[in-house]
């Protein structure tokens, strides 16, 4: 492989060789990694050393713990080979510290997300972030993992189930790497709206109608599991709803959501002097299609920022950084290795973003919202990404989309182009 390609994020992966997908071809300015299934651990690199990542964790949690792969940390929600490693798992419990660090060592157990990796190296002349040091590529990396808890096809699978998992959920993860050590995350979820429904199909567009089939009272138990777990792994959860307002169907569903938003605990204000803001879970609509009919097409969706704007700025991302290096300094090797990277800031929330389907119009919208996560941090150091890196980034983002539409819908994303 490359050496300049050594010192992206996720420059290798390891025993690729499952359902491998590509839309674009590849070159050395494409995403070099695309796939629908993909085996990790795989080897990536933070500054100046080379770790072993878990890619069923957010790297902002893997950094935060100061530990790249962690077998004990495997977030099984997104770990699709669970049951064929769990003997495996059991059988590290029972040895020694020492016999674990050797078993990890030997890359045994593998882990397999289903989802979406692709790192596009992007040059220094058109990196958004000046290093003084390196004028190695600065590596953009988009990262979806699948939900394996109620997994489907479109129409086969909707809605939620009793343990308060949806379909079609995800999680997107946006990192930015630098090489003088800077490393950018941002995370998003979509997935199906969180009530109990069924679309029946059909051959014509308006023919799958849409049936809710439980009752508020039967519903409301597995909504509340639902976001009392996204916010244990996110914190505060800011709801997007994507549904057009004047399809029956979809105004229907958002007529119960919002409902059950309303009804939940996240949803209340303890103290009455706080204002709404301070409510760990809130709502707002954005009718897609009726934004983007008119002449300025899909590019109306941006006028989603203003109303996104002040929580996107309240969740702020995930930034660390490399302490110990200045700008000019040269390093041993021993030294190196010993450099961890340094927290600068947490993310402290999570947009959740749904349509109909979670695909099409859910991607375009995470897209603008992953530019102004970024953006923002470019704002706090006084730097502006180039009209060249954004090509990029939407290039990233229109890849994840159609992979996501190739597996469940087996065709391409309407709106990659």
């Amino acid at each position: 492989m490359d050496t300049t390609m050594a010192m992206g994020l996720i420059p290798e992966i390891r025993n690729l060789s499952i359902h491998a997908w590509s839309s674009r071809g590849s070159s050395a300015a494409e995403p070099f990694t695309t796939a629908s299934i993909l085996i990790s651990p795989i080897v990536y690199r933070i500054g100046t050393n080379a770790h072993f990542c878990e890619l069923s964790v957010l790297i902002a949690g893997r950094l935060s713990e100061g530990s790249a792969f962690d077998v004990d940390s495997l977030d099984e929600e997104f770990l699709w080979n669970s049951y064929m490693i769990d003997p495996l798992i059991k059988f590290r419990s029972r040895l020694a510290v020492h016999e674990k660090g050797t078993l990890d060592a030997s890359h045994m157990l593998t882990s397999a997300i289903r989802g979406f990796v692709s790192t596009i190296l992007i040059p220094p002349s058109s990196s958004p972030v000046k290093a003084t040091r390196t004028n190695l590529p600065s590596g953009l990396t988009l990262i979806s993992r699948l939900s394996c808890r109620r997994a489907g096809t479109r129409f086969n699978t909707r809605g939620i189930d009793d343990d308060g998992y949806v379909a079609n959920s995800v999680e997107t993860e946006t990192t930015f790497y630098q090489p003088s050590g800077l490393c950018f995350s941002y995370a998003q979820i979509r997935g199906s709206v969180p009530v109990f429904w069924e679309q029946a199909p059909g051959l014509l567009p308006g023919q799958q109608k849409i049936q809710i089939t439980r009752s508020p009272e039967a519903t409301q138990p597995a909504f509340d599991k639902h976001f009392e777990q996204l916010s244990l792994n996110y914190g505060t959860v800011h709801i997007l709803n994507l549904l057009s307002e004047t399809k029956p169907g979809e105004v229907e569903l958002s007529a119960r959501y919002k409902s059950h938003v309303a009804r939940n605990p996240l949803n209340q204000i303890l103290d009455l002097e706080e204002a709404s803001d301070h409510r760990e879970l809130q709502m707002s609509h954005f009718d897609f299609h009726a934004e983007t009919k008119g002449p300025g097409g899909y590019e109306a969706a941006s006028l989603v920022r203003r109303l996104i704007q002040d929580r996107a700025e309240a969740f702020a991302y995930f930034l660390s950084d490399e302490a110990g290096l200045s700008g000019s300094e040269t390093v041993s090797t021993e030294k190196a290795s010993q450099i961890l990277p340094t927290v600068v800031l947490q993310q402290e929330g999570v947009f959740r973003t749904n349509c109909l389907d979670c695909l099409d119009r859910t991607n375009l919208i995470q897209t603008i919202i992953s530019q102004m996560a970024f953006e923002s941090c470019l704002n706090h150091r006084t730097e502006r990404a180039s009209a060249d890196f954004w090509m990029r980034h939407s290039s990233l983002w229109a890849d994840n989309g159609d992979v996501r539409s190739n597996s469940s819908l087996c065709l391409s994303g309407l709106l990659s182009n």
